[in-house]
Formats: structure tokens, sequence, C-alpha cells
């Protein structure tokens, strides 16, 4: 049986990286994708790193020639878990940070997928999206991020319904996890709880097994789970608790 393979996008850093960790203690070809430089990387995920940013327009035809270039003919799993935050109320935030969300969080996986289904179809692959529970959630000081991340959603239940029979469709959500992320977007991190948010290896450990038990939809943590629900079912509810905090802030 030959090797599968996987593209996992965000695999320089966090959950991303913890993921292709994970994927090759499994045996599997991992195609890591991230910004970072290659020297920064781990040897074991040199070979196959693909530097490029993806808030680039061209990003997705940049990557397919890259897999193209390395002999790859079939995909058997597209992991998205590249994305960027912003903090702060969106009249404070620049034209240019609310593109590059839009770009990253939602154009990007977009356009890798409709580049790459050629080989995800010759595998009968999977296209798995890491959402947010953010996505079911009123996100005072996030609204662009939770934007990108229902649109997300959005699409994936629209191609799953499309691609039913020949590609798996998969929408994880994660929730809040300690990566580097929160520090770098300038969010409170001693008011939010960061420390004790779960580390990002117990995070894609939790992901693995959702993927590998094939469920359409996932949320990661009993909590998460709950939130999710009351974003969903009880939605004025849940709008008006966040009116609360916001106004206590």
């Amino acid at each position: 049986m030959s090797q599968p393979t996987a593209l996992i996008t965000g695999a320089s850093d966090g959950i991303g990286l913890a993921l292709a960790r994970i994927y090759l203690a499994r045996g599997w070809r991992v195609l890591p994708l991230g910004r970072r430089p290659a020297t920064e990387l781990e040897p074991t995920l040199r070979d196959n790193y693909i530097r490029v940013d993806l808030a680039q327009p061209y990003a997705a035809e940049l990557v397919a020639e890259a897999l193209r270039r390395r002999g790859v003919g079939q995909l058997e799993q597209l992991i998205h878990c590249a994305g960027i935050g912003a903090y702060g109320p969106v009249e404070a935030q620049t034209p240019e940070a609310i593109c590059a969300l839009l770009d990253v969080n939602l154009r990007a996986p977009i356009a890798l997928t409709h580049a790459l289904l050629p080989l995800l179809l010759a595998a009968r692959g999977r296209v798995i999206f890491i959402g947010s529970v953010a996505a079911a959630l009123p996100v005072p000081d996030y609204a662009v991020y939770g934007a990108t991340k229902a649109g997300l959603e959005g699409f994936a239940r629209s191609l799953r319904e499309e691609l039913r029979g020949q590609v798996g469709v998969q929408l994880i959500h994660p929730g809040a996890t300690r990566t580097g992320m929160h520090a770098k977007i300038g969010a409170p991190l001693e008011r939010m709880g960061w420390s004790r948010f779960p580390p990002p290896e117990r995070v894609a450990q939790q992901i693995a097994a959702a993927i590998e038990a094939r469920a359409a939809v996932a949320t990661i943590g009993p909590s998460n789970r709950l939130l999710r629900f009351a974003g969903r079912y009880l939605g004025g509810l849940v709008d008006r608790a966040a009116a609360r905090r916001g106004s206590a802030a």
C-alpha cells in the first residue's frame, strides 16, 4: 500500500505544526505549508516544506505548482489549519488588516481547495477545514475573525453536498488554544485566561482523532460543544450575554 499524503497549511507553528508531527509519526507523507523559512523548522519537516504566504493572490497556484514539481499525483487529505487573528473593534482596524484576515482565513482555503481538487478526487480523499467555535458566537473585538470562520463553515457545508461520494469534507471546531497568535494580535492575555487554554499539542491530538472518526462536523471539548450549541440554538440569550459582558469590560 502506497504512503498516504497530507498537505497541512499553517504547519510551521501552533496546531498545524502539532498536526504535522502527528501525521509524520503515523507514517504519512506530510507536505507542511507555512510562511516561516524552512531553516526555522525541525529537520523532519524541511524536505517537503512549502513556503508560501496564503495572503498572496496567487498562493493557490503556487502551491499547486509546488506539488506538480514534487510529482504529487493524489492527495489523501488537505487540512486547512492556517489562520490569523485580529483584536479590537472594527473601527480601529485598518483596511489592510481586514483584507489579510479575509485572504488567509477564507479566500485561501476556498482557492486552495479549488486548485487541489483534482488531486483529492484522484485519491477519493478528504478536505478538512479547521474552523472555530467563534463561528457560532458573537465575538466582540474579534468580529472580522468570527465572520471569516462563519464563512468557512458555510463553504464547507455546501461543498460537502457537492462532493458527496467523491471527496469527504470535514469541519472541525476547536476552541481557544494556547498559541502565540493571541499575544501577536495584542489580545489581553491575563483577562482572557490565556494560560488556562489547552496547549496546541493536546488540541491537535483531539483534531486528529476527529479526522480519523470521519465526523462531518466536530467540536473539540465539552465546554466548546456547549458554547456552540448555545450560539446556534439560543442566539438571542447569547447575544444579550455578550452585550452585558462587553458593557462591563
